[in-house]
């Protein structure tokens, strides 16, 4: 696999390299990836296996990562959502548990649409609280 080709320019506050086309914000590796291989398909996520493998050495703990902003189409692959989360529990397994104590493990992760990964129990525990309030 040869280097990443890295975002210098604007990106997203999640980390990704942003670009505009057609006057649309679209992901800069979204667009590489379409401008080499067509339309993403309904139901699909691109994944960044530069990301997974510097993970698996060790070299990268996810986040805001710099493989965020690699646009290499030879880096890039198609794969589901869950797939997607899967690949980086590498970073995962580095990083150890969330900022608020729980663990980390497949069952624990909520992936939102933007790709940031948040606390699962966190989140019920917020729903529980917030329909408490509703309801009082």
């Amino acid at each position: 696999m040869n280097e990443c080709l890295i975002w210098e320019k604007s990106t997203r506050p999640n980390g990704y390299g942003q670009t505009f086309v057609d006057g649309k914000n679209h992901a800069a590796h979204r667009v590489a990836w379409m401008a080499l291989y067509g339309e993403i398909p309904k139901g699909k996520v691109i994944d960044h296996q530069c990301h997974n493998e510097a993970a698996a050495k060790g070299e990268c703990d996810g986040g805001k990562c710099i493989h965020r902003r690699c646009f290499n189409p030879n880096h890039l692959r198609l794969t589901t959502p869950k797939e997607n989360t899967l690949a980086g529990m590498h970073a995962i397994d580095v990083k150890g548990g969330f900022k608020c104590g729980h663990s980390m493990v497949q069952e624990n992760i909520m992936t939102r649409k933007n790709g940031v990964r948040e606390c699962a129990e966190c989140n019920r525990i917020r729903s529980r609280l917030n329909y408490k309030k509703k309801k009082a």
